[in-house]
């Protein structure tokens, strides 16, 4: 199962090297078929939903690298 970050990180870096918030940043998901059972997939809701509750609570991060193309992939 892999997430990918839609949004600032994805699409925020200007021509220039500023960067511009997103309307909206969303997590997409990439579940393979056939691989997980049920229990993984509840798994993955629980967490989610603990994030979601605590949300206020947790802190911002900062990249430290970054590759010039595709950075929402492999940036650290």
């Amino acid at each position: 199962m892999r997430g990918c970050e839609i949004g600032t990180v994805m699409f925020g870096r200007q021509p220039d090297g500023t960067e511009q918030p997103a309307a909206m940043d969303l997590v997409r998901l990439a579940i393979p078929r056939r691989t997980y059972t049920q229990s993984h997939i509840d798994y993955v809701i629980e967490v989610c939903q603990r994030v979601a509750d605590t949300a206020s609570e947790l802190g911002g991060y900062r990249m430290t690298s970054e590759p010039p193309a595709l950075r929402h992939f492999t940036a650290e």
